[in-house]
């Protein structure tokens, strides 16, 4: 930011800096452009008022100790994607603050001179912000004057600026004649008697990412009893804004403040995994550095790929932006994502399985008959898992018995071996790279062109039977304490919605559709050996009605389609329990085994059956007929495979692994494995879940 000449009555010192030129001027005061004594650029701010201007002449002595109070405060917020308070003073009866000097542009000046960010950039600046708004609430700051103007786009990272200051100044919320902050970002309650607090805050952030996504704020900028009458009545219009990033920001944007999150929950959010408090904002600065800048051609350095955009953001490249000087070539942002694509979920896991459906994947759920509890799995909880369409069926052709094409999946040397006679197919991955710039993403498969595209990151994308419809739980969602949203994209029309499903304490599970296209999720709450399943969701993507139901007794266990619009589960007493969609039981089944998180399936050689691990001492697999209970078949289950659910009638689908290769392969009723599907090093394949879809 260029700084222009000072003016008559500038000050040359302010205590021990250097004032060289103004930076800015509005309507709080003066900021000059300033140097330390160690030749140190400096930001120096200079208020226009005193105290005692601040709360009239009646109350000096108050408005003095009010005002004190609040810079003190401001010294203490923690440096994180903030402008570190260096120092305050009283210039003439005039208070000043002296803040680290950012070298880059206003949040503002970006958007008029280059338009709205796009993908990552605008995701690491919602992360820094609300980290930023973090650290200044847990200080006991309000900011009350957040805005693009008040947002500086550092080399390193976004920074928050004057925060803390106008509420010391203004110890009242307004006078007659002017208002507190800035009109176009301000929150319905700063227009009544009711004030400002951190829940404004909040308001105000949304609107500065809603002008950064966008180019304009929610409810524009018109004149004020105009703007003041939206604000207070008007829907917000927040553009092409996706996924996560959307619906907080609409959460934020609620007109009551107690139904806005904290900015340590939203952050959390954004983050996408859980992170420990005292590492919330560490991890908040670490995901808002951008990455390194990448060398010229020639140098010899290796080639870093910049961030995947967010979820729902698209998969448009977004440039390198420059390193700030002086730090390590391994940035931050890069550290976060090393410790969150292979540790975050196992470290979730030892604190109670709040990521069960990351760390125990839809196909890791069907083998949950060997390791009944998440919590005593952990060598498992890694491994990939594929999810066939879980759906009551009847397929109209079997799967073919050898394979026509190879594909290689994105960003693992995974290959998938295709047949287009197939009834069933490879749909969408998700897991865990090698690269620790490309975090967790997932892929979903364009059912025209059969090429993967990226669906975002920390999505579990499941593709409808017909491909119709993407369902997808973000780990996000665990973050949240009022509710669970689903994420439910329509292919068709482009739709991309977030449903609200159950409410919190318990964690939405487990997503899987059945043949109609209606999705049923699991509802769990508790924490390590004591996570229950307490009830389930079923979904209508068509409508987007939802219906919750509660199940008492429930166990580790996920529910499954059964037969005719039902749903199975095991409860904690071992019975099998087939429910109908209002949570009447209709049927029990006791002493059949360990139920399989799979779908019932309809053969034409046993009817329409759901499996489980044989009753002990046995260890294959018992197909159970759905409406009587009795034993249908007992299958062969091959040495060394993991059922993972039914691909036709006549065959099951399993994974294996030797030789540092892990399979997933097509078994026959005997127990011999009759084609790979899909291959690759197990170090990758045991990382990431596959699942298949009918076509």
């Amino acid at each position: 930011m260029p700084a222009t000449p000072l003016l008559a009555g500038d000050p040359a010192e302010v205590a021990s800096y250097r004032i060289l030129g103004r930076l800015g001027e509005g309507g709080q005061g003066v900021v000059y452009l300033g140097e330390s004594p160690q030749g140190e650029r400096v930001a120096v701010k200079v208020l226009r008022h005193g105290p005692a201007a601040a709360g009239g002449a009646d109350d000096s002595a108050g408005a003095g100790a009010d005002f004190a109070r609040e810079i003190e405060l401001t010294r203490r917020v923690k440096a994180f994607c903030t402008a570190n308070v260096l120092a305050t003073g009283d210039l003439n009866g005039l208070p000043y603050i002296v803040s680290e000097y950012v070298d880059g542009p206003s949040l503002a000046q970006v958007i008029a001179q280059r338009g709205p960010l796009r993908g990552a950039e605008l995701r690491r600046l919602a992360i820094g912000t609300l980290t930023a708004l973090a650290a200044i609430h847990q200080a006991g700051v309000v900011h009350r004057d957040f805005k693009p103007g008040n947002v500086l786009l550092g080399r390193d990272g976004p920074r928050v600026i004057d925060f803390g200051i106008a509420r010391g100044l203004d110890s009242g919320e307004r006078t007659a004649a002017e208002l507190v902050g800035t009109p176009p970002y301000m929150a319905p309650e700063q227009f009544s008697e009711a004030g400002s607090g951190p829940p404004a805050d909040l308001f105000a952030w949304a609107c500065t990412i809603v002008a950064a996504g966008t180019g304009r704020p929610p409810f524009g900028s018109a004149h004020l009893p105009a703007l003041i009458n939206r604000i207070l009545t008007a829907e917000p219009e927040v553009g092409d804004l996706q996924g996560d990033l959307r619906e907080l920001v609409l959460c934020c944007l609620a007109k009551e403040p107690a139904e806005r999150p904290a900015a340590s929950r939203a952050l959390l959010t954004l983050l996408g995994h859980p992170v420990p408090a005292k590492r919330l904002l560490a991890a908040g600065q670490e995901s808002a550095t951008p990455p390194a800048p990448q060398p010229a051609a020639g140098q010899g350095a290796e080639v870093q790929n910049g961030p995947r955009p967010a979820a729902g953001q698209g998969a448009a490249a977004v440039p390198p932006e420059p390193q700030s000087a002086g730090r390590g070539t391994q940035t931050p942002r890069r550290r976060w994502l090393r410790y969150s694509a292979a540790a975050a979920v196992l470290a979730v896991l030892v604190a109670g399985g709040a990521a069960y459906v990351l760390t125990r994947t839809p196909g890791e759920q069907a083998a949950q008959a060997v390791t009944p509890s998440p919590e005593h799995s952990a060598p498992s909880s890694q491994r990939s898992v594929p999810s066939p369409g879980r759906s009551v069926h009847t397929l109209a052709k079997p799967m073919r018995t050898s394979s026509t094409a190879t594909v290689r999946l994105p960003d693992w040397s995974i290959k998938v071996y295709d047949n287009p006679d197939d009834p069933l197919w490879v749909t969408s991955i998700f897991g865990v790279t090698d690269d620790p710039a490309a975090g967790n993403p997932a892929y979903v498969r364009d059912p025209a062109s059969g090429t993967f595209t990226f669906f975002g990151n920390f999505q579990t994308p499941e593709v409808s039977p017909g491909g119709g419809y993407v369902a997808a739980l973000g780990i996000g969602t665990l973050a949240r304490t009022d509710f669970n949203v689903l994420r439910l994209v329509t292919r068709r029309t482009g739709e991309d919605v977030q449903i609200r499903t159950s409410d919190k304490p318990g964690d939405t599970t487990d997503l899987r559709w059945s043949d109609d296209e209606r999705l049923l999720l699991t509802v769990r709450e508790g924490k390590g050996e004591k996570r229950r399943a307490t009830g389930f969701v079923v979904v209508d993507p068509v409508t987007k009605a939802v219906t919750v139901l509660d199940v008492a007794g429930g166990g580790t266990g996920p529910f499954v389609w059964g037969p005719g619009g039902s749903v199975l589960h095991q409860g904690q007493d071992g019975t099998v329990r087939l429910y109908d969609l209002k949570g009447a039981e209709l049927r029990s089944f006791p002493g059949v085994g360990e139920l399989f998180a799979a779908n019932a399936v309809t053969s034409p050689r046993h009817g329409t059956v759901f499996s489980t691990r044989c009753p002990p001492p046995g260890r294959d697999l018992c197909l159970w007929d759905a409406a009587t209970g009795r034993r249908a078949a007992e299958v062969p289950l091959g040495e060394g495979h993991v059922f993972e659910g039914w691909l036709d009638g006549e065959h099951y689908l399993a994974t294996t692994s030797s030789g540092g290769r892990t399979k997933v392969v097509m078994v026959d009723l005997r127990g011999k494995v009759v084609r790979t599907l899909v291959e690759g090093p197990a170090k990758e394949l045991d990382k990431v879940t596959v699942s298949l879809t009918i076509r």
